[in-house]
């Protein structure tokens, strides 16, 4: 396989997001001089045989060489665009299926691109079929299934289940991400296999702020119903997100939120708490009000607590301008980050969240960092002018270790005590 040194991204080199007319590189959200970009298309789609797998090619290979000749693209701006090795090829890793627009709930951060009620303009099963009988996937591919509302896709469960089941390509990363207000047993049945991850946004502790975030009267407690339910064997497949808006931050709404999380039995779940992506900017009160809810949330005696992308970036920009390095010591909301100060840490992960999260955070000014761990990228020698370690090297060091990543964090979790290390030495607070 031909590589060279350019301008690309993971998405232009490998993804395509299917929504209901159209297909599009990526869900990436950024915003360029205070307007928002992303969401970049690469065809519309009337019916099936508009998804051409040339013309997909095509269309990514025209951006890329768009990137690497100082010609606009829609690409502009975005940070996930790097310059480094890449493949020619284009072969698909990881696919979204949002290919419907139905949606039970009205959430007031989101849009009719995804509540519209448009069925799919093409036939799911086909393209499917079309993909694989050109050899257009990778071995391992990560499927997300979206919408609308995923378990409200016509025929859902065969659909599901015929991709889930493939040997080739064989979906490796399995992530469903459904409001829960409707149970599926079919989800439920994959979940205790350990084969795919719910995602599911509750966003309110209240039965009034349930109905100004998500739109609509019913539902609030059928979500926590349904989560209890699927995580009947506690398997650790379960992600709850919180968006925080205007309207569901106040530390009465949070408090009543975590209690209900406690009486539904379900802080063993990943915990991912997020923002609204249409909001540049956070105020410090709302900051502050996230860096509550993470310890809140740890103070209750969830394990598993992670901002995502969207709220790390906003929150340090935020702290960054309104408090000190002297602030931020003196205030106690912060005192479990400061234990690792003037440390060596080691840092398992060499991704782009790593790689913010070093450039970004608090920590980093005052920690150094002693290696890299990276279980997948083997051929990886170097990071950030660090050492790229293998798992293995965890033993030979008493050093704590910082899990650079929000979506594999309990996986690494796992990964890591299985190794024999103690959990005291991995880092499990808030890290900004």
């Amino acid at each position: 396989m031909k590589t060279k040194i350019k301008y690309s991204c993971e998405d232009l080199q490998s993804s395509i997001y299917f929504a209901p007319n159209m297909l599009r590189h990526c869900c990436q959200r950024f915003f360029v001089k205070g307007k928002m970009k992303g969401d970049v298309e690469i065809l519309k789609v009337k019916n099936d045989n508009d998804i051409n797998i040339e013309n997909i090619i095509k269309e990514k290979k025209e951006i890329i060489k768009k990137l690497n000749n100082n010609l606009t693209s829609p690409c502009d701006g975005c940070p996930k665009i790097k310059k480094q090795i890449w493949p020619d090829e284009i072969k698909i890793k990881k696919i979204s299926i949002e290919a419907h627009s139905k949606c039970n709930l009205r959430c007031s951060y989101c849009s009719d691109m995804f509540y519209g009620g448009l069925d799919p303009s093409y036939d799911i099963e086909k393209m499917f079929e079309k993909f694989k009988k050109k050899n257009f996937f990778s071995k391992d591919v990560s499927i997300t299934w979206g919408g609308g509302e995923a378990v409200l896709l016509k025929n859902f469960n065969k659909i599901f289940e015929k991709f889930i089941e493939s040997r080739y390509p064989n979906f490796n990363d399995v992530r469903v991400y459904s409001n829960s207000v409707i149970y599926n047993e079919l989800v439920h049945k994959y979940l205790d296999k350990n084969k795919i991850i719910l995602t599911t946004s509750i966003d309110s502790g209240t039965q009034k702020t349930f109905e100004l975030v998500r739109g609509v009267k019913k539902g609030f407690l059928n979500i926590f119903k349904n989560l209890r339910k699927y995580n009947s064997k506690k398997s650790g497949n379960i992600i709850i997100k919180y968006i925080v808006t205007d309207d569901n931050y106040t530390e009465n709404e949070v408090d009543s939120f975590v209690s209900l999380i406690k009486k539904y039995d379900l802080l063993n779940c990943n915990f991912e708490i997020s923002t609204d992506y249409k909001g540049e900017e956070l105020s410090l009160k709302k900051a502050l009000s996230l860096v509550y809810f993470f310890n809140k949330l740890h103070q209750t005696g969830a394990t598993f607590v992670h901002f995502d992308d969207h709220v790390r970036k906003r929150l340090y920009k935020i702290l960054h301008q309104k408090l000190s390095m002297a602030d931020l010591e003196k205030n106690n909301i912060f005192d479990n980050i400061k234990k690792y100060f003037n440390t060596k840490i080691i840092v398992w992960g060499t991704g782009r969240y790593a790689d913010e999260l070093i450039s970004n955070s608090f920590l980093f000014k005052k920690a150094k960092i002693d290696f890299f761990v990276d279980k997948h990228n083997k051929d990886k020698k170097k990071f950030l002018s660090k050492d790229v370690m293998s798992p293995q090297q965890l033993i030979n060091s008493t050093n704590p270790i910082l899990i650079a990543s929000s979506t594999y964090w309990h996986e690494i979790y796992e990964n890591i005590l299985k190794l024999g290390v103690n959990k005291s030495r991995i880092i499990n607070t808030l890290i900004i």
